[in-house]
């Protein structure tokens, strides 16, 4: 009987130790238009394609979130007024669209 007491105890014991080092799955991180909460489409909308230029000029291009983030910064440097966290939200818009 003791011996019995003893294995449950130290199998109980093994149980809460796993259960207390056992970690959450990791949270990825916030994408770039998550973190700012910013609507890429809207952005598109207000601050480009009615500004300067066509959807249709933004939809042929087939560029990845670095591809949008240089052909951004070039707009910005061109006079396109995006804040930090507009050209980020924009890229990782632009770049997730189909």
């Amino acid at each position: 009987m003791m011996k019995r007491l003893a294995l449950a105890m130290l199998l109980l014991a093994a149980l809460l130790t796993l259960a207390a080092c056992a970690e959450e799955p990791p949270v990825p991180p916030p994408t770039p238009g998550e973190a700012t909460g910013l609507d890429g489409a809207a952005i598109l909308r207000d601050k480009c394609a009615d500004a300067c230029h066509s959807t249709e000029r933004v939809d042929a291009q087939e560029l990845d979130a670095v591809g949008w983030e240089l052909v951004i910064e070039r707009m910005r440097t061109n006079g396109a007024n995006l804040t930090d966290d507009e050209a980020t939200a924009l890229a990782e818009y632009l770049s997730w669209r189909e």
